[in-house]
């Protein structure tokens, strides 16, 4: 794995909270300490939107209140090199025909263990 950390010149949350909240349900990372002692935590909820609660240890600085130009920090670690639904996060899905799938794996459908047995 290795660290990145995503910083924008934008506090709008579209292109912040949203787009790391993208991230955390698309690839196999997760949002780790910046280590910065100020500023203030970013958004795990907007406008009726709820994002991911670790979106807590992310920071967004604002012009009013730190002094400096707004924008937005956080720090990401790969857990690995997979891409798709978090295996632990994918939701068990019926297809047409009853047929239970657990999300998508490197594009093909995962198929839930109790209907491969009973096939």
């Amino acid at each position: 794995g290795g660290v990145v950390v995503f910083s924008t010149c934008t506090l709008t949350v579209e292109e912040n909270e949203a787009t790391i909240d993208y991230a955390l349900r698309r690839r196999h990372v997760k949002i780790v300490d910046a280590g910065l002692d100020f500023g203030v935590p970013a958004f795990t909820r907007f406008r009726g939107k709820n994002f991911h609660p670790s979106l807590s240890l992310a920071r967004r600085f604002y012009p009013h209140i730190h002094n400096m130009d707004g924008f937005f920090v956080c720090k990401l670690k790969k857990l690995s090199n997979a891409k798709g639904p978090k295996p632990e996060a994918a939701d068990v899905k019926t297809k047409e025909g009853g047929q239970k799938v657990k999300g998508m794996v490197n594009g093909e459908e995962n198929i839930s263990d109790d209907e491969e047995e009973g096939s």
